[in-house]
């Protein structure tokens, strides 16, 4: 994810399960635990981003890792991905015009992805330029939603352990999944 600095940071899961080495006491219901659960899609997603909504919200509920607030985040995520498998299936549309009437698939791919300018200089294609362009934003929210490798050591599942609000329903017992290793606040 774009502006943090350092290496990424070690859940406290993990270091509970490695032993706490660094003997620290460690909070594992810090942080806002917002109930699990799938919002509602919105209507206007595309048809690409509808299926990746359909594909991803119950993975992520499994992790604990969606709640009803995230819905605007996860509608963003979800066009993007839409956005960019649409440019993803023109590109190789295109490439496959280019390969059909013989053309070797390197050069299909280099023809497609550049042009010529006006002064005969070969220049990225802008089809190319949006494809690069959705590619990277597709992965910054892949960071958002713990969804990569590297970012899933800053996400943090809910446990919906919150303290009683008023309107707000009641908590489960606390006991669920790595919340029982939670040391009580002294």
């Amino acid at each position: 994810m774009t502006g943090s600095r350092g290496p990424l940071p070690k859940p406290n899961v993990l270091k509970l399960l490695s032993g706490n080495p660094g003997k620290r006491p460690l909070n594992l219901a810090d942080g806002v635990n917002p109930r699990v659960e799938i919002p509602s899609a919105p209507r206007h997603l595309g048809k690409e981003a509808a299926k990746e909504w359909k594909r991803i919200t119950p993975l992520l509920e499994e992790l604990g890792l969606i709640s009803g607030l995230d819905r605007a985040a996860l509608a963003l995520y979800c066009q993007a991905v839409g956005r960019l498998t649409e440019l993803e299936m023109a590109f190789n549309a295109k490439v496959k015009g280019h390969t059909d009437n013989g053309m070797d698939y390197a050069e299909a791919v280099y023809q497609v992805s550049h042009g010529l300018t006006p002064n005969g200089f070969a220049q990225q294609s802008v089809l190319f330029q949006i494809l690069r362009a959705h590619r990277e934003e597709v992965n910054r929210y892949l960071g958002h939603f713990g969804l990569s490798p590297s970012a899933r050591a800053r996400v943090t599942p809910s446990n919906f352990l919150q303290p009683d609000l008023p309107g707000m329903p009641e908590a489960p017992t606390p006991g669920a999944g790595f919340a029982k290793f939670a040391q009580p606040q002294r």
